[in-house]
C-alpha cells in the first residue's frame, strides 16, 4: 500500500524522518527518477518500503507515469494536493508529520504575532516571554524598536530613518511601511505608553507574570495589522496589575 507523508517541507534524511513517525520497517531512500528503473525494481525484494524524498508528488504526476498503488513506497505530498488522491483512497495510507518542537524563542517571533491579525497567540508563546524576565524585556526593547521605526517613517523617507538609526535600509524597512497600512499613529503611542508603563512597573517591583501576559494580549489588540478600526483597547495599570478593557 501506498503512504502519503504530509508535510510542508521536504524531509530528506533518515533522522529527520525517524524524527517524524516511529516506523519500524526497512526503508530504502531513493529519488523519483529512480522509481521506475530496473535497478529500484530489484531493491523492492531487499526493503519493506521505499521512500522518494527528493521532491513533493501529485496525484496527476503519478497517474500519468502509470504509478500501482499498490506498490509500498512513501511518497511526500502537500496538504493542499491530498484531496486529488480520493480516487484512489482504498489504496493509500495518509501520513501527517508532526511538527518539530521550537528550541527556544527571539524577541521577533513574538512581534510578528503581534503584529500578525491572521496569527493567533499561542499559549505555550506567551508563557516562554513570561516565565522568563529576561526574555521579556528583551522583546520589549525589540518592540520598541519596530515601533519607533514605524513612527518616524510616518513622515521620513528610509533613508532618512536608517541613518537616523545607524542600521541598513533593508527589509526591516519594507515591512514597518507594509505595517504602517493598518495601523492608526494613535495606537502607535499608545503602545510606547504600555512599553513605558509596564518597564515602570518591572522597575518599581518585581517582575509579574500575569502582568506581562496582560501586556502582550493588549499591545497585540492595538498593533495587530489590518485590525478592525471600531476597536478601541485600554490598559490600565492598577495596584501593581494590568487591566485591559475593550470598547
Amino acid at each position: 500500500m501506498t503512504k502519503l507523508l504530509i508535510t510542508e517541507k521536504l524531509i530528506t534524511t533518515k533522522k529527520e524522518l525517524s524524527d517524524l513517525s516511529n516506523f519500524s520497517t526497512n526503508i530504502e531512500f531513493i529519488k523519483y527518477e529512480e522509481l521506475t528503473s530496473d535497478t529500484t525494481q530489484s531493491l523492492f525484494a531487499k526493503v519493506d518500503i521505499s521512500y522518494v524524498y527528493d521532491k513533493f508528488l501529485t496525484y496527476s504526476e503519478l497517474s500519468s507515469s502509470n504509478y500501482d498503488f499498490n506498490s509500498d513506497v512513501i511518497f511526500q505530498v502537500k496538504k493542499s494536493n491530498l484531496n486529488k488522491f480520493s480516487v484512489v483512497s482504498s489504496d493509500i495510507e495518509v501520513i501527517e508529520a508532526k511538527k518539530p518542537e521550537k528550541e527556544g524563542y527571539f524577541p521577533w517571533d513574538l512581534s510578528n504575532v503581534i503584529f500578525s491579525k491572521k496569527d493567533k497567540l499561542s499559549s505555550q508563546l506567551i508563557s516562554e516571554f513570561c516565565k522568563n524576565e529576561n526574555l521579556f524585556r528583551q522583546f520589549l526593547a525589540y518592540l520598541n524598536k519596530e515601533l519607533l521605526r514605524a513612527n518616524l517613517l510616518l513622515e521620513n523617507e528610509s533613508n532618512t530613518v536608517s541613518k537616523l538609526l545607524d542600521e541598513n535600509d533593508d527589509f526591516k524597512y519594507e515591512l514597518a511601511i507594509r505595517r504602517l497600512r493598518g495601523i492608526d499613529s494613535k495606537n502607535i503611542e499608545k503602545s510606547f505608553e504600555q512599553i513605558n508603563k509596564i518597564e515602570k512597573l518591572m522597575n518599581e517591583t518585581e517582575f509579574n507574570q500575569e502582568n506581562a501576559k496582560r501586556f502582550i494580549v493588549g499591545v497585540k489588540k492595538l498593533l495587530e495589522f489590518c485590525y478592525f478600526r471600531f476597536v478601541s483597547i485600554s490598559v490600565i495599570f492598577r495596584n501593581n496589575a494590568i487591566c485591559v478593557s475593550f470598547i
